[in-house]
């Protein structure tokens, strides 16, 4: 999801500035798998922005994405106070205080027929959310990094994803 991510901003994205030109981006990704291998958590941090990055990694993210209960024990306390948090909640049993985006990724993606999507709806919610990059180009990024045979699945997932976050920003607007 990181990777992707971080793609569509640093490669696809062109998102125009005050003045009406182009604005350059760069990414930063970085990742920490340890014993996700085994069924445990993963990290991944992603840095998006307009200015030189001069520090790889994420200190305060201004979003969390939490898929997993574990992660959630894990990385619940590394935020600041607004920090925006998308959870999967049938896979994160606990509710954090604060500003919460509950997305059931992998139920949307078992109803796609398979859950190993459920990062991709997660993507695609979270593009939503944030509108940190157009839709086109996170598709563009997912679609470059993926196998061809799976084109039309990952498809469908990031649309329903886009789908999910459109409901939940709407809903929120509405209370």
């Amino acid at each position: 999801m990181g990777i992707i991510l971080a793609r569509a901003a640093a490669l696809y994205d062109r998102p125009v500035g005050e003045d009406g030109k182009p604005v350059k981006r760069s990414a930063i990704q970085t990742q920490s798998y340890g014993p996700s291998a085994r069924g445990g958590h993963s990290k991944c941090d992603v840095k998006i922005s307009d200015r030189e990055m001069l520090y790889p990694f994420v200190e305060i993210p201004d979003y969390l994405i939490i898929m997993s209960q574990q992660a959630y024990s894990k990385y619940i306390n590394e935020r600041k106070p607004d920090t925006k948090i998308l959870i999967d909640p049938d896979l994160v049993l606990e509710r954090p205080k604060g500003d919460v985006y509950a997305v059931p990724a992998t139920k949307t993606a078992e109803g796609l027929g398979t859950r190993i999507v459920s990062n991709v709806v997660m993507l695609g919610a979270f593009r939503e959310i944030s509108n940190i990059v157009s839709y086109e180009s996170l598709e563009r990024a997912l679609l470059d990094a993926l196998p061809k045979p799976t084109h039309d699945l990952n498809r469908s997932a990031l649309g329903a994803g886009g789908k999910l976050g459109k409901e939940v920003v709407d809903a929120r607007s509405k209370s």
